[in-house]
């Protein structure tokens, strides 16, 4: 589903390029999960935002169902990520004035919404879901984005550190959440974590090493 081909990312920095990417070559399939692991500033979020077209390369293709990116305009990947991706980060990105529910319903587009509730209890949170972004704590709001990014079904997740503000047990729940939703959506779920042990409960692993990808 996902094809990467000799892709380089470089950035410029008061006229000094620094090379964030070189020659990296991968394929996603079209379902399961893939972790993204590697030190800070490796390029874990930078990587998510290239694979999702937020974010342009110099050299090489990515392509999302045999769509290169590089040769789609600004609105023509906006489309694409409407259609099959859903994103969840470390900050939340809610919308203060909607209530946790109407974020979820927001992001459905009008499509079916009837999971919003089953999706609100798997993950703890539908005893908050009348109650505004400012009303609940940091850990609720992670969870609230993590279900407002799958409230519309979207056939590829993208994840940054999704249990990054999380203790133990309501990490474990979202782990646990996010690997049943995958194998029973037979969706693709990418996710980039500093958590080593929900790393290796991907199907594969993926580690940022100089400037490039090396499955673990």
């Amino acid at each position: 589903m996902i094809s990467i081909r000799n892709m380089h990312k470089t950035y410029t920095d008061n006229s000094a390029k620094q090379a964030v990417f070189e020659n990296v070559s991968y394929e996603f399939n079209s379902q399961g999960v893939y972790s993204i692991v590697g030190s800070s500033g490796s390029g874990k979020t930078t990587f998510l935002n290239l694979i999702s077209g937020l974010d342009a390369f110099e050299k090489g293709s990515i392509e999302i169902d045999g769509r290169n990116l590089d040769t789609l305009s600004v609105e023509a990947k906006s489309t694409l990520r409407k259609a099959e991706f859903g994103f969840g980060y470390q900050f939340h990105y809610l919308l203060e004035n909607l209530t946790i529910h109407e974020n979820c319903l927001a992001a459905c587009h009008g499509q079916d919404n009837s999971h919003i509730t089953s999706i609100l209890k798997k993950l703890g949170i539908y005893h908050i879901k009348d109650k505004f972004p400012s009303k609940v704590s940091g850990g609720e709001k992670q969870r609230a984005s993590i279900a407002r990014a799958l409230s519309k079904k979207p056939r590829i997740l993208i994840l940054d550190e999704p249990t990054g503000n999380l203790d133990q047990e309501n990490s474990l729940i979202v782990q646990d959440f996010l690997l049943n939703y995958a194998s029973e959506n037979k969706s693709l779920v990418i996710y980039a974590t500093h958590d080593i042990a929900f790393a290796k409960r991907a199907d594969k692993s993926l580690n940022i090493v100089e400037r490039s990808i090396v499955e673990k």
